[in-house]
């Protein structure tokens, strides 16, 4: 498998079948494979593999296997592995089948509480679309 590295770098976005962040910040990575992001920091992050980040975080992840955050963090992980929360690691939503949370972590919504969050929001947004068709006009057809 070929691993494309980024080192000490300033990336709008990269892609590769493995892909390796080292002391980077930017604002996108895609793997066909596994990713890992070492000290750095990323927008969006997407892996079909795994993702291990330690010392580093981002914005919304989507993997297709399991999530490692070490002394890092990220906004949104949807995995369809497993998610381990390490060590000083704090995630705001995670959608996993299976979410290891180990002393010294956080995580403000897990699977079912995430899952609920969003069905009161999409009721709440349905609510508001529907009254404000209804205060533009007559009956639609």
């Amino acid at each position: 498998m070929e691993t494309t590295q980024i080192a000490r770098g300033l990336v709008g976005a990269v892609q590769g079948e493995e892909v390796d962040i080292r002391d980077s910040v930017l604002g996108a990575a895609a793997a066909s494979g596994d990713l890992f992001l070492t000290n750095g920091g990323a927008g969006a992050l997407a892996a079909k593999g795994n993702l291990t980040i330690t010392n580093g975080g981002g914005g919304p992840m989507a993997v297709g296997g399991d999530v490692s955050i070490t002394n890092g963090g990220a906004q949104t992980i949807a995995a369809l592995g497993g998610a381990t929360l390490g060590e000083r690691s704090f995630v705001a939503f995670v959608l996993s089948p299976k979410v290891t949370v180990e002393p010294g972590a956080r995580v403000l919504c897990s699977t079912p509480q995430a899952l609920a969050f969003g069905a009161v929001v999409s009721a709440a947004i349905l609510v508001v679309a529907r009254q404000v068709r209804g205060d533009r006009g007559g009956p639609r057809n």
